[in-house]
């Protein structure tokens, strides 16, 4: 898995990381001492997290999932910080371990001001119950899609299987035992049920509520981003994703 370089080396990189890290939380306490000031801050559910996880040389590269080529649905690409606090709502120095998606934030934050989903066909559910520590279940599983294409993951607590459409490379990891996704057992017969079933109810999800019309599966998403919109009214023979990383 080629993926991309790292022309001020490590540890200058990891001092620039470092530094950035710093002044955004600077800058979160700066938020939070004006909501103070202003009286503001019981009245007020601040919310922190991130689209996407980050390698700083995990697995030898540098940069999100589509970092490498093949893109690559690594636990330091698809995990992501997550933070909630409310005086008085959300309890304070509690950790969840339940699993929640990213489509699952606009559910929880209209259910948090008890107001009506859209009507539309929607796949997040609401985790205000984790949230206010009421329950620790979250999610059986998370599904992550489109924006890498043809690469699609299904997450467990446990397993964790990858597809990369038409031919692979595919994978499966058990992220209990194997956190850091060193041992792919994609070949292992012992897994092979485990992989027929994971794979039946990811697509199982896909057929529910991935729009044909903009599926990312039928687009070549390989590189340092979307340019444009996708969609069959935006098709004029442009390339709505930038050139593949090498």
């Amino acid at each position: 898995m080629r993926g991309l370089s790292n022309n001020l080396g490590q540890r200058e990189s990891l001092k620039g990381y470092f530094a950035a890290v710093t002044a955004m939380d600077l800058d979160v306490g700066r938020i939070l001492d004006k909501l103070e000031e202003k009286g503001l801050r019981e009245n007020t559910l601040v919310v922190f997290t991130s689209d996407n996880g980050y390698s700083c040389g995990q697995h030898g590269f540098w940069g999100k999932g589509n970092g490498t080529d093949p893109v690559n649905m690594y636990e330091s690409s698809i995990k992501v910080p997550f933070l909630a606090t409310h005086p008085g709502v959300i309890p304070e120095g509690t950790v969840q371990s339940a699993m929640a998606s990213a489509y699952d934030v606009l559910p929880t934050l209209l259910d948090y001001v008890d107001l009506p989903l859209p009507d539309a066909n929607l796949p997040g559910q609401s985790f205000l119950s984790v949230l206010k520590n009421e329950r620790a279940k979250g999610r059986d599983s998370v599904v992550i899609y489109d924006e890498y294409g043809y690469c699609r993951m299904i997450r467990t607590a446990r397993w964790k299987y990858i597809h990369r459409y038409p031919d692979g490379p595919n994978e499966l990891y058990d992220v209990v035992n194997d956190p850091d996704d060193r041992n792919n057992l994609i070949d292992d017969s012992a897994q092979a049920d485990r992989v027929k079933d994971l794979k039946e109810e990811m697509e199982t999800w896909f057929k529910k509520y991935v729009v044909p019309d903009i599926d990312g599966r039928i687009y070549n998403v390989t590189g340092s981003g979307q340019l444009r919109p996708v969609g069959r009214k935006w098709e004029d023979g442009k390339e709505p994703f930038a050139g593949a990383v090498r």
